[in-house]
């Protein structure tokens, strides 16, 4: 939450935007692409084969790079049986306003408990406040102040702590 308020405050909606993660890619030599591509056309060689010959011609280029390079010029066709499922999908639906996510958090700098709603597409903050205590009509204000700011959400996740849901069995949960 800290780290979302800080980079909207110093970026305002630019901060907000998703980064690529990972690595990024190493660029390969103008020289080392021609002569990958030219044994593949010439000789139908793979990935493992040509890393095999750029070795003993001085080149250290790993066959996934040159298999990357393949699949960029349409020389290969990727093998789906091959690849590892993915460790980690965002989770993330498709509109603005199909569902919010809410917290609460402590802020230590101003001793007050923070409120936040956030767009689940955009992660655009609906709405936020600080308040002296996190209780579920601080957390409803909130809702009613981003709802008339930027419509009713489909949908709103939480989690299931007492500012959200009753705790007590048959009370009143029409609130919640």
């Amino acid at each position: 939450m800290r780290r979302i308020l800080r980079s909207y405050k110093s970026d305002s909606r630019e901060g907000l935007k998703d980064n690529k993660t990972g690595r990024s890619g190493t660029v390969l030599n103008a020289n080392a692409k021609i002569i990958i591509l030219d044994l593949r056309r010439r000789f139908g060689y793979g990935a493992g084969r040509i890393e095999q010959l750029l070795k003993q011609r001085g080149f250290s280029i790993s066959h996934r790079q040159i298999e990357k390079l393949l699949l960029m010029n349409g020389l290969v066709v990727p093998n789906f049986k091959k690849q590892k499922p993915r460790k980690w999908i965002r989770y993330e639906l498709p509109n603005p306003n199909d569902l919010w996510h809410t917290d609460w958090s402590y802020d230590p700098y101003t001793q007050s408990q923070l409120g936040i709603y956030i767009d689940d597409r955009t992660r655009l903050i609906t709405s936020y406040g600080l308040f002296r205590n996190a209780n579920a009509e601080n957390t409803m204000a909130l809702l009613k102040v981003g709802i008339s700011a930027f419509g009713k959400p489909k949908a709103v996740m939480t989690n299931h702590g007492s500012r959200y849901y009753a705790n007590y069995p048959n009370s009143d949960q029409c609130n919640t």
